[in-house]
This record gives structure tokens, C-alpha cells and sequence, in this order.
């Protein structure tokens, strides 16, 4: 592609960009220009309908706005870039049930970093109406394994934040370990790294052959002895204390191994060149200059 052209895409997506932004109207539109989150408190958001004015009446716009693609390729130093964060985090505020289903659209998105560490909790404002369209989500295994994870997380914060509906999150991930050959590695993980944050000791005999196939990362969660001991099911003084060692993945294994390779290749051969003992090299001292 040609400069000129280049220029003139360039152009062209920053002029469907400030069309986008023009779209919005008060009270929304002031979440455009609201503020950089990292410059706020991450554990304690802005009461956005409180500050801002934001009804049920604005709901619509913030789904919109939430979901909105030219917001997220604007350069990272304009305020507007952040305006689908305060638009998700608005929407759980107002405990706005219309956008359960269209922020998981937002699940897919790898390049969105704060979407995965903050629609756990806006969906856990959202409460028990959000379990049957993540129960949905995560069994449809056409959506990918990282956007699925996503929705587990989702479950795990609506049952921390409603104990009275902790079964009904704890039953699709229940459902979905039982698939676990079906499941790639990660899901399996995730999976039983949040049934484990959330003590379901019913969920042992299911997580029993995960261990036993290794289909799981020991690494993220502990090993199967472990885990029986977290659970309360055993003592730790019941396994010998290698069994309690997590194993270590391949990859992070094979990357160890070329670290010593590497140390070994850099320490300097025995019986080339002039050696100093080590207890000379200890106790020599520097000459003082005249």
C-alpha cells in the first residue's frame, strides 16, 4: 500500500471514529471524555449513575457505546478510549439485565485487556438473571476457549456475590468438567481452579480423572493430592511430599533446561588458561595506589 493511500485510510477510520463519538448524546456522551481508569481506583468504581445521570433510559446507548468497535482503535492518550469501560461498568450499576447477552460478545476479544478482568464483576451486579445466557455460553463449543473461560469467571463472582444462587453457577461448570476430554487443557483449568476458589468438594470425583489424564495444568492449581488436601478431603501428611509438588509443564520444563544449558555454556572451562583458587579470589585484597 502506497503512503498516500495509507494516509487517506488513515483518514478515513479516524473520520468514522469521531462520527461514532459524535453519535452519542448526554448524559451518556460525558462518559467519553469521564477519565483514564488507571488513573482511578481499580477496586472502587465511580457510582456512574450517581455522577453522571445516567436512568434505565440510557441503557440502549450504553450497550452501544460498550460494545462500540471504533472506540477501542482510538489511540491509547484519548480519554474517549475508555468510554466502553465506564459504559460496562455503568450498565452493572444500573444492573441493566437488556445487556447480559450483548456484552458477551465482548468475551472473544483477546486485544480488550480489562475485559476479562472486569466483566466478572459487572456481571456479577447483573446477578442470577445472567446464569442461563453464561450457562449457554459456555457450553457452545464454537466460541473459543479463552472467551469461555471468561463466563466461568462470571459464574464464580455471581455465586460469591449471591450465595443463595451458588448451585445454580456451580452446576454448568460442573456439567462442563464432565466433558473434559472434549474440553482443551485451559477450560479444564479454569474450571477447576474456580470450583476450588469456591470450596465445591462435590466436584472432587470429577476433577479425580482430569488429574488422572493430565488434562489440567498442575501448575496453576496444585497437583491431585493437593487438591484433595484444599478440599478438605485428606491431610497432607496422608501423601508423601512429592505428591503434593505440582508437575511442571513441558514448555516451562524445556525452558529450564535450556537456562542451565545456557548457565553451563557461559562458566569458563576447567584446565584452560591461568586458574585462581576460589578462597584467593576471596581473600585478595586491592592495592591501595601511592
Amino acid at each position: 500500500m502506497g503512503v498516500g493511500c495509507r494516509e487517506g485510510t488513515e483518514a478515513l477510520q479516524l473520520q468514522d471514529t469521531s462520527m461514532s463519538v459524535e453519535t452519542y448524546h448526554d448524559p451518556v456522551a460525558k462518559l467519553l471524555t469521564y477519565g483514564n481508569c488507571h488513573e482511578m481506583d481499580l477496586n472502587d468504581w465511580p457510582d456512574y449513575p450517581a455522577t453522571v445521570g445516567l436512568t434505565d433510559a440510557d441503557i440502549p446507548e450504553l450497550i452501544r457505546m460498550a460494545t462500540d468497535p471504533m472506540l477501542w482503535e482510538l489511540e491509547s492518550e484519548q480519554l474517549e478510549v475508555w468510554a466502553p469501560i465506564h459504559a460496562w461498568r455503568s450498565l452493572g450499576q444500573l444492573q441493566a439485565e437488556a445487556a447480559i447477552a450483548p456484552l458477551t460478545q465482548l468475551f472473544q476479544d483477546r486485544d480488550i485487556d480489562w475485559m476479562t478482568e472486569e466483566m466478572p464483576k459487572v456481571y456479577a451486579m447483573f446477578g442470577p438473571s445472567a446464569i442461563p445466557v453464561l450457562a449457554d455460553y459456555l457450553g457452545d463449543p464454537t466460541h473459543e476457549s479463552w472467551a469461555r473461560n471468561t463466563a466461568v469467571d462470571c459464574l464464580k463472582e455471581i455465586a460469591k456475590a449471591h450465595p443463595e444462587r451458588r448451585e445454580a453457577c456451580i452446576a454448568p461448570m460442573l456439567k462442563q468438567l464432565e466433558a473434559f476430554t472434549d474440553n482443551d487443557d485451559d477450560l479444564n483449568t479454569i474450571l477447576i481452579g474456580d470450583l476450588l476458589d469456591l470450596k465445591v468438594v462435590e466436584a472432587a470425583p470429577l476433577m479425580e480423572p482430569v488429574f488422572a489424564a493430565e488434562r489440567v495444568d498442575e501448575f496453576m492449581v496444585g497437583s491431585w493430592a493437593g487438591v484433595q488436601v484444599e478440599l478438605g478431603l485428606k491431610q497432607a501428611t496422608d501423601f508423601p511430599p512429592e505428591a503434593l509438588n505440582p508437575k511442571v509443564p513441558p514448555a516451562l520444563a524445556q525452558m529450564r533446561q535450556l537456562l542451565e544449558t545456557f548457565d553451563a555454556l557461559n562458566q569458563k572451562p576447567q584446565g584452560f588458561g591461568k586458574s585462581v583458587p576460589s578462597t584467593a579470589k576471596k581473600s585478595g585484597k586491592k592495592k591501595k595506589k601511592k
